[in-house]
C-alpha cells in the first residue's frame, strides 16, 4: 500500500508548486497526488503543455516525491451528451499527462445529477465502454468513488457498475469522510468496506461530522439544508476530530489485507487547513503504517473474495 497526499490541502493558498511539493516531502511523505485545476486539471480541457508536464515531472522528483495517483475528474456521466462526448475528450488527454508522469493510476469520482440517477448510470456506463479497453491496453487503472452530490451517493450502488465490469482498470476508491453520505447518515463504514472488497484499490483518508446530526454544519437559508438541497461534508485532518468509527474502518481493512498489497494506494485528503498540513500528514502517516503496514488479520471469506453481496 502506497500512502500519498493530495495537494487540494494547498488550494487557494498562494503557495508555489514548488513550495506545495517541498511541504508534502517535509511531511514525511514519499509518494503525492496532484490535483490543481491548471495540473493536472479537471473538469475541463487540461490546458498544461508536454513542456508544463514534465517540469512538473522534474520538481516532484527534485522534492524527493513520486506520483501515487493522479486526481481528476470529467463529466463521463452527464446528462448533457456534448457534455459527455467532451468529457471523453478530457479523459484522453488525461491519459497522455500520464503516460508522460510515467503514472498508471486516476483518482476519479462519477459526478452526474442525481435527480436523474437511471439516466446518468446509462451515461457512465457508455463512458466507460469507450475508456476502460484504452486504459486496458495502456496497463493504467481509473479509481472512482461515488461523492456527495453524485448521481449515486450511497457507496453500494456506485460499486455496483465497478463490480459489472469487473476490469483491472476500474478499481473502487472509498472515500471515508464520506461515508456518513454513503449510507444516509448510519456510519457503517465496516459493512460497507466489506461489500466494495473485491476491487477496493484506494482510500481516501480524512475525519468528517454526520451530516444527519442537527447543527454539525450551519447552512444558510437553513431550509435547503434541510429538504437536502445542498450536501455538506468535511475533509478533517486529524483523523479521530470527527465522528467515523475508524476503528471499524481499521479492523476491516486489515481483514481485507489491504495495506499488504502493492497495487493498493491510501490518499490523505484534508481540507480547509493548509496552516496543518505537515501535523496532520505525519499524524495521519503514522496512523495509517501502525493500523494497515505489516499488519493483516485476512481471514477466509464465508465466499469468494468480493462474491458477499447482500440484498439491499
Amino acid at each position: 500500500m502506497k500512502i500519498t497526499f493530495d495537494t487540494s490541502a494547498f488550494w487557494d493558498t498562494g503557495m508555489t508548486y514548488e513550495e506545495i511539493y517541498q511541504t508534502v516531502a517535509a511531511a514525511g511523505y514519499q509518494y503525492i497526488s496532484p490535483y490543481n485545476a491548471d495540473f493536472p486539471g479537471f473538469w475541463k480541457r487540461p490546458k498544461a503543455t508536454n513542456a508544463e508536464v514534465e517540469w512538473h515531472k522534474k520538481a516532484i522528483q527534485k522534492a524527493g516525491l513520486k506520483i501515487a495517483s493522479l486526481t481528476t475528474g470529467f463529466r463521463i456521466a452527464d446528462p448533457d451528451e456534448f457534455v459527455r462526448q467532451y468529457a471523453l475528450d478530457c479523459w484522453k488527454r488525461m491519459i497522455e499527462i500520464a503516460e508522460i508522469l510515467g503514472v498508471s493510476v486516476f483518482n476519479t469520482e462519477f459526478n452526474g445529477d442525481r435527480s436523474c440517477p437511471e439516466l446518468c448510470e446509462a451515461k457512465v456506463m457508455r463512458s466507460l465502454d469507450v475508456l476502460l479497453p484504452l486504459l486496458e491496453s495502456k496497463g493504467m487503472r481509473m479509481d472512482v468513488q461515488a461523492h456527495p452530490n453524485d448521481f449515486y451517493e450511497h457507496s453500494n450502488d456506485a460499486y455496483d457498475i465497478v463490480r459489472y465490469y469487473d476490469s483491472p482498470a476500474l478499481g473502487y476508491l472509498y472515500s471515508i469522510p464520506h461515508t456518513f453520505h454513503y449510507d444516509g447518515g448510519k456510519g457503517d463504514i465496516a459493512s460497507m468496506l466489506t461489500y466494495c472488497q473485491r476491487h477496493l484499490t484506494h482510500i481516501i483518508v480524512a475525519d468528517t461530522w454526520n451530516y444527519t446530526k442537527l447543527f454539525r454544519y450551519n447552512i444558510n437559508p437553513a431550509e435547503l439544508y434541510a429538504d437536502g438541497s445542498v450536501r455538506c461534508h468535511a475533509h478533517i485532518g486529524k483523523i479521530g476530530d470527527g465522528e467515523v468509527d475508524f476503528a471499524a474502518a481499521f479492523k476491516t481493512l486489515r481483514a481485507l489485507g489491504f495495506g499488504e498489497r502493492e497495487d493498493t494506494i491510501a490518499t490523505f485528503n484534508p481540507l480547509g487547513f493548509p496552516e496543518r498540513a505537515i501535523e496532520d500528514g505525519r499524524f495521519t502517516k503514522k496512523v495509517l503504517e501502525e493500523q494497515l503496514l505489516g499488519h493483516s488479520d485476512a481471514i477466509e471469506p464465508p465466499m469468494p473474495l468480493g462474491q458477499i453481496i447482500r440484498p439491499r
